[in-house]
């Protein structure tokens, strides 16, 4: 099949990708849950293309401060995961891995950062685990880059690695929290053109 534009993404297509968004993100989600011992729900999966000129917004409020973990994804495809919590949710998840009581985001020690970038390195773990299971596709991961910063500026790294030449970036976002709305955050899968057409051609069949 020959390549597509994902700018001319059908609504057949947005299904397939919602799809496999929303399984990968449960899994992902199971495994985040039994490492900080709550239940966690989801949204349902977002399929999006917006224009860079956008992006600052898809976190809400571009100048709030997150957390957030970028990792690269690599192999039959290329790929980025984002991880972004709200500070409060970042801070929880330290809290509950280390029996720590902090309170300030901008105090993280060397360990602290560790903790929430091996969160990171699981969820993703588990999100390509549940991809490659139903799409064959093989794929790693690199180490996680964690940075603390505005919304706006997390998301301008991966707008610049994968932004196309028509300013658009195509991913597949999902929005999770547990039932007291303790710790809540965003999952998105970031995906070039290439790795849209080969997830399309893959699990077209499947789904």
């Amino acid at each position: 099949m020959g390549e597509r534009q994902y700018q001319d993404i059908t609504d057949e297509e947005v299904d397939i990708l919602r799809e496999a968004g929303s399984i990968a993100s449960g899994n992902a989600m199971t495994s985040l849950g039994k490492l900080l011992g709550c239940t966690l729900d989801m949204n349902v999966a977002r399929v999006r293309i917006e224009q860079i000129q956008e992006l600052s917004e898809v976190l809400g409020d571009a100048e709030e401060v997150i957390a957030g973990m970028i990792i690269n994804v690599y192999g039959d495809f290329n790929a980025m995961l984002l991880l972004a919590l709200e500070t409060e949710s970042a801070l929880k998840v330290i809290n509950l891995m280390l029996g720590r009581e902090k309170t300030n985001i901008e105090a993280l020690d060397e360990l602290d950062c560790s903790v929430l970038c091996e969160t990171g390195n699981i969820l993703a773990g588990s999100y390509l685990s549940a991809l490659n299971t139903f799409t064959g596709l093989a794929f790693d991961v690199s180490t996680p880059q964690m940075a603390i910063d505005m919304a706006g500026a997390i998301l301008s790294y991966p707008a610049i690695e994968f932004v196309r030449n028509d300013n658009t970036m195509l991913f597949i976002e999902t929005a999770f929290h547990d039932k007291n709305d303790v710790l809540s955050g965003t999952y998105i899968l970031i995906l070039d053109n290439d790795s849209y057409n080969k997830i399309i051609d893959t699990l077209g069949a499947n789904i």
